[in-house]
């Protein structure tokens, strides 16, 4: 009964989001009013802006699930030019990536395993060494529900919500993986007490080494969509990977329901889902408009 009154008595993210801002905008106020800005203190204005810094990446941070915008079905989840940016910008050796050396290759990885996958922010949070597949057969993830992960140290555990599949990866970018595990993960110090394949590297609130949190998923991505000038989210690569995966479908002798079979896997979606009707109007339309241009060309020709 206590668990279900704390859970009963949370709040909406969006509604946390809302109250912190104003609360944030509350205290700049106060701020403002109290502390003449050209007598005040170093430190004390020092303070102030960590303070603010912190309730603003919070907001930032919540989980508040992202709006299925209705675009137009010709338009890309991320417009052409944005998208090759993204990939050239989120290189290790680009000199345009916009991260510290130290973090370059994991969210460079951070990014790839996403597109690659199509799989969700908190299963990729929670993804661990032990879920890598590397074989004969080739390279995959092992995603997989777990709601009460007893090793996991952070207050908020991410989950995966779909139900267990493989996702297949690139047997180059599990290479770039498995470096990263063997080199950059390995000399941050704490991280070789979890089996979680991504860790902070920074040791704000004695964090450095502990599984990477999901707000700090959501920091790589802000940070990217101000040098792309594009708005940029961890669940928007899943829509991206389901264009994509729509492109390259088409060179495939599928037919349409294995086509929809093999997303419903990848997705981690049940037979029965209707998800797939959310990702299939670009891929419906594109269908439509060769159909009516074929009838076009007959009915313009007989004239």
């Amino acid at each position: 009964m206590a668990s279900n009154n704390f859970v009963a008595s949370k709040v909406s993210s969006e509604t946390q989001r809302g109250r912190l801002n104003r609360l944030r905008s509350y205290i700049t106020w106060l701020f403002e009013q109290f502390h003449d800005p050209l007598s005040v203190g170093e430190k004390l204005e020092r303070n102030f802006e960590k303070l603010t810094m912190k309730m603003l990446q919070d907001e930032r941070s919540l989980n508040v699930v992202e709006a299925h915008v209705n675009r137009h079905p010709t338009k890309d989840a991320i417009p052409p030019d944005v998208f090759c940016k993204l990939i050239e910008i989120i290189r290790p050796s680009s000199p345009n990536n916009p991260f510290t050396q130290r973090n370059r290759l994991r969210n460079y990885l951070v990014v790839t395993l996403l597109l690659d996958t199509g799989i969700r922010r908190g299963a990729l949070a929670k993804l661990k060494i032990s879920d890598l597949r590397s074989d004969s057969s080739g390279a995959a993830l092992w995603i997989y529900p777990e709601r009460d992960d007893v090793s996991d140290p952070r207050l908020e555990r991410p989950n995966q919500k779909t139900k267990a599949h493989l996702a297949a990866l690139n047997p180059t970018v599990m290479d770039a993986l498995l470096f990263y595990i063997e080199s950059d993960r390995k000399l941050i110090c704490g991280s070789a007490e979890n089996d979680f394949v991504f860790v902070s590297n920074s040791n704000a609130k004695g964090t450095k080494g502990q599984p990477l949190a999901a707000k700090s998923i959501n920091e790589v991505f802000f940070t990217l969509s101000k040098v792309l000038g594009y708005r940029v989210h961890p669940h928007l690569m899943r829509h991206m990977w389901n264009d994509l995966f729509d492109d390259n479908s088409d060179h495939q002798n599928f037919t349409s329901q294995q086509v929809e079979d093999a997303r419903k896997y990848a997705m981690g979606w049940s037979a029965n889902s209707a998800m797939s009707d959310i990702y299939n109007d670009r891929r419906t339309y594109q269908k439509v408009r060769k159909i009516m241009q074929s009838h076009q060309d007959r009915v313009d020709g007989a004239k």
